[in-house]
């Protein structure tokens, strides 16, 4: 016979003020918890690795060490994924918080990938048009790509400038406060771009300041250009597809703070991802000294395609037939791009500078477009 083993339950005080009928539950399993340490960590050192010389990657099919870069930067993005399956596969899309929004959401979204196949085909068959769209150096047209990008810039001021007085008049202040700071972001990036007027008034550079500039312009980006532009395109990676991809997940996470719960509204539609994807694969050649050999141009790089990837599986589950096709059809875009720029593309032997001037230009695009959205979801009463 199986001997009873008989369970003595030891019950707390009715003082202590511990529920002793409900029973512990964990937080989250404990696989979750196991994806979560090993996201953070990959994480960690996927930055660590942006700050290595890239003189060390150098040929990129030639170094160990890139095999191990791409494997510790695939692995974060995959691990992040599955620590936040919940997130991004088992939850619907938001809407646009506006029917404005909708439709134009649904415009750039085969608009702006095409004008990127666009750009692929003449920086191709045609470098010295595709330098001198962007980025020619003689009147007239001199720089258009600059003059594009203040534009559209400018644009985002005029739209944080918008919402802050609406949060005026809900009396948030705190919000205020942080579409105010927005606002000043995007009015020192015009003034960059600008070179703070020199570009447009033509003054010359005082000598000090030509002798620390890479470029002899009034302007603090090109002190050290290679950092500020990284910090441009991972800045507007994350924006426009790391927070868009997981935008369910963050607004999960901020709606628990109500003081910061209105940010919640400013995170980016998940259509920015198959809007902009594309644009991510600009970049300098292989055969250069920049591109790919910068830590975080990589992690772009493979992070894209893998988000690609998991949006086709996310559609996949949800049996949508036509969004699968759709992100297909985007990935194809974005891989020609990539393939194009790293390998094919003439652009950066004509000028140096024109292959991530186009980058730079859909960053500028996708600011505008965020500002807009976020000025549509702020009511303009409480």
């Amino acid at each position: 016979m199986k001997k009873k083993i008989r369970i003595i339950r030891r019950v707390q005080p009715a003082s202590s003020g511990v529920d002793t009928a409900a029973p512990a539950r964990r937080l989250i399993p404990i696989k979750q918890a196991g994806y979560i340490v090993l996201s953070f960590g990959l994480l960690v050192a996927s930055a660590m690795l942006f700050f290595v010389e890239p003189e060390l990657a150098r040929p990129f099919f030639g170094q160990p060490f890139n095999i191990y870069r791409v494997a510790i930067m695939a692995l974060a993005v995959i691990f992040l994924l599955l620590a936040s399956t919940n997130g991004w596969l088992m939850a619907n899309d938001d809407k646009a918080a506006s029917p404005k929004l909708t439709k134009l959401l649904r415009v750039l979204g085969w608009v702006i990938p095409l004008l990127a196949i666009l750009f692929l085909v003449i920086q191709l068959l045609a470098p010295d048009l595709a330098v001198n769209l962007i980025r020619k150096e003689s009147w007239p047209f001199y720089r258009t790509g600059i003059f594009i990008k203040a534009g559209l810039q400018l644009v985002g001021i005029v739209a944080f400038v918008m919402v802050a007085r609406k949060y005026v008049r809900q009396r948030n202040w705190l919000a205020m406060v942080i579409a105010i700071l927005v606002a000043i972001v995007l009015f020192v990036m015009v003034g960059e771009e600008l070179s703070w007027g020199q570009r447009i008034f033509g003054w010359a550079t005082p000598d000090s300041f030509a002798s620390i500039n890479e470029q002899s312009e009034t302007n603090l980006h090109n002190l050290a250009t290679q950092v500020f532009q990284n910090t441009l395109y991972f800045g507007g990676w994350l924006l426009l597809i790391g927070l868009a991809f997981w935008r369910q997940s963050l607004a999960g996470v901020l709606r628990q703070f109500k003081p910061l719960r209105f940010l919640s509204g400013w995170l980016p539609p998940l259509a920015f991802v198959l809007i902009f994807a594309p644009a991510f694969g600009f970049c300098d050649p292989l055969h250069s000294e920049t591109g790919i050999y910068y830590g975080s141009n990589l992690f772009i790089v493979i992070a894209t395609l893998i988000i690609l990837i998991a949006m086709c599986i996310k559609y996949v589950h949800t049996r949508d037939n036509r969004m699968v096709k759709r992100v297909l059809v985007i990935t194809a875009v974005y891989l020609a791009i990539l393939i194009g720029n790293l390998f094919f593309s003439k652009v950066w032997d004509v000028n140096s500078g024109a292959a991530t001037e186009y980058l730079e230009v859909f960053i500028s695009a996708g600011l505008a477009l965020w500002a807009i959205s976020v000025n549509l979801s702020v009511p303009s009463k409480k």
